[in-house]
């Protein structure tokens, strides 16, 4: 049937996707949770300058989590055309 540099591929295919689909659910969850806070936040009116530092902080660590997400789909990306390639040349 299929041979190991098959299995290579799809193993690698199914990390790209699972990591696509993990990230994709953490910032669709982070929004709504995000939108529900900000309305409920709205509504008090309240701007406490701690917390607006704090927000500051975290909109650097998402921000620095986002980079970082990409830098290791970019090393999937490269993985699996390298396995993609390999499996073409042992063919």
């Amino acid at each position: 049937m299929g041979s190991a540099g098959d299995l290579g591929v799809i193993i690698a295919l199914i990390g790209v996707l699972s990591g696509v689909a993990i990230v994709g659910a953490a910032f669709a969850g982070a929004y709504f949770f995000g939108k529900s806070k900000g309305q409920r936040e709205s509504l008090t009116g309240s701007r406490d300058p701690e917390l607006s530092a704090r927000i500051a902080r975290i909109e650097q660590i998402v921000e620095a989590t986002s980079i970082e997400i990409e830098r290791i789909s970019e090393g999937q990306r490269f993985t699996s055309r390298l396995l993609a390639e390999k499996n073409k040349i042992g063919s």
